[in-house]
């Protein structure tokens, strides 16, 4: 099977109303249930100011200050946090991404391979994601040792990581609506 032939394949799998629509459950379920009791747990350890996660940005050298502000145990349920929870988060958020801009961007357009293709840069998120908690954890893991290499990717994995989050789950939610709103417009431009 060709490249295009997959993407393809892929894109038709992705676009399909029971996919978004799980995904979509998904996703709120994980909000309504998960979060709050990872938030509740992160509290317990984290440092006021502290949290790599819900920073937008943070130079090199904050981030080291960061991780030493934790104590030993809280770094331990940093790093614990980041191999289980924070496994799959991204893989939630990014599948309701991904499904939502695949479904509207099916029903938006004439589905030219250009615009399908759009879908796919929403990957990106859960890319820049699990590179922050790479680089999050090797720092967390280093203190007092402040690895420059790992400092400098967890702070520009980050603001990318924000940027494309909102990107994906924005139109997520807002073409959707687009490709609904369309739809209407479509059936009443039909019925006149």
């Amino acid at each position: 099977m060709k490249a295009n032939e997959l993407r393809r394949s892929v894109h038709a799998v992705l676009s399909s109303p029971w996919i978004f629509a799980g995904a979509a459950i998904l996703f709120a379920l994980f909000i309504a249930l998960v979060l709050p009791r990872q938030s509740a747990l992160a509290a317990r350890t984290t440092p006021g100011g502290a949290s790599f996660d819900t920073s937008l940005f943070y130079t090199p050298a904050e981030a080291f200050d960061k991780a030493a502000s934790y104590s030993v145990e809280g770094r331990f349920a940093y790093i614990a946090a980041r191999w289980s929870f924070d496994l799959a988060w991204p893989i939630v958020y990014g599948l309701f991404a991904l499904s939502g801009w695949a479904f509207a961007l099916q029903r938006l357009g004439d589905g030219a391979a250009a615009r399908r293709q759009l879908a796919f840069l929403v990957l990106l998120a859960p890319g820049f994601d699990y590179l922050e908690n790479v680089a999050a954890t090797v720092i967390m893991a280093s203190v007092p040792a402040q690895p420059l290499g790992w400092g400098v990717a967890a702070s520009f994995a980050t603001p990318l990581k924000w940027a494309f989050v909102i990107i994906g789950i924005a139109g997520a939610v807002v073409l959707p609506i687009a490709a609904g709103i369309r739809a209407i417009v479509r059936r009443a431009r039909q019925g006149n």
